[in-house]
């Protein structure tokens, strides 16, 4: 999986390509504890939450999901260190978030995330698998 970051006038993007559409879910996930954290390794897998959203296509449930991962952190402290997808369709992604905790001695927040937006994004076939585009709202 190839992961990047952009600056985006105030905003900062993230762009993936994987071999599947899975791989891109998991790869939105750990980019976003990536861009949130700056550390995503200080993050251990210790519970599981299941997550689902749905949407009208593609591209809309995966803004959905990303928002979902602001959720679990902003409301209930969660941070995702990695997503398990099980379901990844143009209405649905759904599968199981593991992680931990909140920590601010040990999980510094790099860059505070205000939303997730639909300007610009991008989940589709590529020629080496998938791709997906991403802007955050910071």
């Amino acid at each position: 999986m190839e992961l990047s970051f952009f600056d985006h006038t105030g905003d900062f993007g993230l762009e993936l390509v994987a071999a599947s559409a899975e791989e891109v879910v998991a790869g939105v996930a750990r980019g976003f504890l990536t861009l949130l954290t700056d550390d995503p390794g200080q993050v251990d897998e210790v519970e599981e939450r299941r997550l689902e959203v749905a949407g009208i296509d593609l591209e809309e449930c995966l803004v959905a999901f990303a928002n979902e991962l602001l959720f679990l952190f902003e409301v209930e402290g969660f941070l995702c260190a990695r997503f398990v997808p099980d379901q990844v369709g143009p209405e649905r992604i759904a599968g199981v978030a593991r992680g931990e905790p909140f920590d601010p001695a040990r999980h510094p927040i790099a860059r505070p995330i205000k939303a997730v937006t639909h300007h610009a994004v991008r989940f589709e076939p590529a020629a080496d698998g998938w791709a997906a585009r991403l802007v955050f709202d910071l």
